[in-house]
């Protein structure tokens, strides 16, 4: 059956007796007492309010009355989190539901493992095995899926781990968990104590060893079959940060075309392993940009996610110094891709995986885009020992794409590490004519007149546009993921969840 993950939070013991009592008591509406009595508005803050908390057998109110039934049945099957278990049963459950279910998370758990093998690189075998075991999962739900008819928006979301991955050298690691996961683990503080794989009294006294991150970033070789299923009621993909295993660009692509009513895609991967495989994901991101993704995607968000302890301790490591790509520098063939292929979107967000004056010194002069709203991009130029020469020149070229963008708005560029934050927002407000060049940043910049001359063509004599330095003060930047925080850049640039997962951990680390 699908997963529904329960907790006991504090209980709408009062909401309840009064829905009871509702229910039970005189009919006459006129009543003080009655549920119908109350205004439209309140009735569905209480509803709203015994969704949220998802107490015990909070599903069980839906048999209150049809109203209740209609609002709980809503909440309660928009998303489903799936075991590879329950799929044998998937076609035959939800039925009447079935337009309710707005997203689907396919958690595919792999095999324990001891301690004997978690400081030891996977084998060859275990990677066949893990690879057979998630295909087999993810063949199975296509098929119950191609059955499915496009009605509206649906997501689906993959992940695979093994249980065992939290349990001995990564503790303080995300896996499989979903939103009402994470907020009670926030509410709990770590009390991990595990000398033999570097915990003492909740803190990290010793970084997992480059064996055992090789072993979580293992290959996944799915290798689909031909047979794979044609699914059109799915509109979005994503694969979030927590799937740590390294998938294959074949599979990616296969996954795309399967997928023929795609619109979003939501794409975060992590920059571990050798420099040739990096070069070959890349080639193969780049023949799914230009040949495997339908012409009709407008979204695309993409996230390479790292880890500075993980990168630190392969460099350390004499006999894996070899996978420690230390250079985040993207191909050029699929800097290439990027930019053809970002004149058909209407939202692009690119962290970490190119930079933008990559992107933009790909752009040809010739290009337009006519769609696209809204544009994110890293750039390492954006530090506070970079020559402000090179940072203005940087502004003046994306002001000039963007006067090939004429739905524009928002672009953002932005830049986070350890101690730094920093990122320029440009905005425009169709509505009150009025346009912002903003920066936000952990140090200041100032902005010479002839960048703020470039973006104001960029607005039009028709704006009006202002220049606005924000300083970051009083704040800690351990992590990218708290310079993402602290910007409050504008949604799109990664999934909420994975932004709480990189603040956490790295937290954690610093910590120790």
């Amino acid at each position: 059956m699908p997963k529904r993950r329960q907790r006991d939070n504090v209980p709408c013991g009062r909401v309840l007796r009064s829905a009871k009592k509702a229910r039970t008591g005189p009919t006459d509406n006129s009543r003080p007492s009655s549920w119908a009595s109350l205004p439209v508005e309140i009735r569905d803050m209480i509803l709203e309010e015994i969704s949220r908390q998802k107490h015990r057998g909070w599903a069980s109110c839906a048999a209150v009355c049809k109203e209740w039934q209609v609002f709980i049945e809503r909440k309660n099957f928009c998303r489903l989190t799936l075991r590879a278990s329950c799929l044998e049963e998937l076609e035959h459950m939800v039925i009447r539901q079935r337009d309710l279910v707005q997203h689907i998370c396919l958690n595919v758990e792999l095999p324990r493992y001891t301690c004997y093998c978690c400081q030891r690189t996977g084998t060859w075998s275990s990677v066949l095995r893990h690879s057979s075991i998630v295909r087999a999962a993810m063949l199975k739900l296509f098929s119950v899926l191609s059955a499915r008819q496009p009605t509206g928006c649906l997501t689906l979301e993959l992940n695979a781990y093994s249980p065992s991955d939290s349990e001995h050298w990564f503790k303080n690691y995300h896996f499989g968990l979903d939103d009402e996961d994470l907020i009670q683990h926030q509410q709990t503080t770590p009390t991990w104590h595990d000398p033999k794989h570097g915990w003492v009294s909740g803190r990290q006294v010793e970084a997992p060893p480059a064996s055992a991150i090789l072993r979580l970033f293992s290959p996944l070789c799915l290798g689909f079959p031909g047979n794979l299923h044609e699914v059109r009621a799915v509109t979005r993909l994503v694969i979030r940060r927590q799937l740590r295993h390294l998938i294959s660009p074949n599979s990616l692509r296969l996954l795309c075309e399967r997928l023929p009513r795609l619109e979003s895609l939501v794409y975060e991967r992590w920059r571990v392993g050798k420099p040739v495989w990096k070069i070959w994901r890349d080639m193969g991101l780049a023949s799914v940009l230009r040949d495997a993704l339908p012409s009709h995607v407008r979204t695309v968000s993409i996230f390479e996610d790292f880890n500075e302890q993980l990168a630190l301790a392969l460099r350390r490591d004499p006999f894996h110094l070899g996978y420690a790509d230390t250079n985040p520098i993207a191909g050029r063939r699929l800097v290439r891709a990027f930019a053809s292929k970002s004149r058909d979107f209407e939202h692009l967000s690119i962290s970490f995986m190119i930079d933008a004056q990559q992107f933009f010194d790909s752009c040809l002069q010739s290009y337009t885009w006519p769609r696209l709203q809204s544009l994110t991009l890293t750039s390492s130029i954006l530090t506070r020992t970079a020559p402000q020469k090179e940072i203005s020149t940087l502004l003046r070229n994306a002001s000039l794409a963007a006067l090939n963008m004429p739905q524009l708005e928002s672009m953002v560029l932005w830049f986070g590490k350890r101690g730094e934050a920093c990122a320029i927002i440009y905005h425009r407000n169709k509505a009150s004519r009025r346009a912002a060049l903003t920066w936000p940043g952990t140090w200041e910049l100032k902005l010479s007149h002839d960048v703020v001359e470039s973006w104001q063509k960029v607005a039009s004599d028709s704006y009006y546009l202002s220049v606005e330095i924000e300083r970051l003060q009083g704040v800690d930047i351990n992590s990218h993921g708290d310079a993402l925080h602290h910007l409050r850049l504008p949604g799109g640039v990664i999934d909420p969840v994975s932004l709480w997962q990189i603040r956490q951990e790295n937290t954690i680390q610093t910590m120790a």
